[in-house]
């Protein structure tokens, strides 16, 4: 994200630690709130791996940095693609929904796997760069095959992340699909030349919401119980 290591380190701690705090929590609840608690830890870590590629870039190591910037895209570029859908699809009672969600999540893995491990076997392809205290993240490919989705990568990828969760039949995660669609603006239009970084950085921090759900949700298991 933008300014420093040490915003991302302290943005890693704090989500660690809640993230920690949430899974505790969480194992009040029905196994399927499990994977919704874990979501603010792996925050935590992506956040962290990204401390790291600002202290390769501040040290003039730009090509030191690119593991790191690969374990951030580990999270940015497959994880989220189908944990997000996932994380609905367990909770979700609909039937409809249901199937939908899980076909998103199936559709998120495997196209968020062919570009993560795309890069992952082709490192030499990235580079990382500050541009406007922000990273920017930038993929090469020696070659432009004709193949087109019709569709920016940037709207499917919002697509994949945000239906399951805009259109969950729980409030409090529609709620939080609202706060991650919400930050899409300020990130595309103030720092659209290093989206990647910026929206992960703004979900990161929102993700903080769902500590608050999983607590909530315990303590009125605890009350019922």
């Amino acid at each position: 994200m933008c300014i420093s290591s040490t915003v991302s380190y302290s943005a890693a701690a704090v989500l660690v630690a809640t993230g920690f705090y949430a899974v505790q929590q969480a194992r009040r609840l029905p196994p399927a709130y499990w994977l919704l608690a874990t979501v603010p830890l792996f925050f935590g870590i992506q956040q962290a791996f990204e401390g790291r590629v600002w202290q390769m870039l501040d040290a003039g190591e730009g090509e030191s940095a690119v593991p790191f910037a690969l374990g951030f895209h580990f999270f940015s570029h497959f994880l989220w693609l189908w944990w997000f859908p996932l994380c609905s699809y367990v909770v979700e009672r609909g039937r409809f929904r249901k199937r939908l969600f899980l076909g998103i999540a199936i559709f998120g893995g495997l196209a968020g796997g062919l570009v993560f491990f795309t890069l992952l076997f082709n490192a030499d392809w990235m580079s990382v760069e500050v541009e406007q205290h922000s990273i920017v993240y930038r993929a090469s490919p020696p070659f432009r095959g004709p193949f087109s989705i019709g569709i920016p990568p940037s709207a499917l990828y919002a697509l994949i992340v945000l239906v399951p969760l805009l259109f969950s039949s729980q409030r409090q995660i529609r709620i939080f699909g609202a706060l991650i669609a919400a930050s899409t603006v300020p990130a595309s239009l103030a720092w659209g030349f290093a989206f990647v970084s910026v929206w992960c950085f703004f979900a990161a921090v929102l993700s903080l919401y769902l500590v608050y759900m999983i607590r909530r949700l315990a303590e009125e298991q605890g009350v019922a119980g």
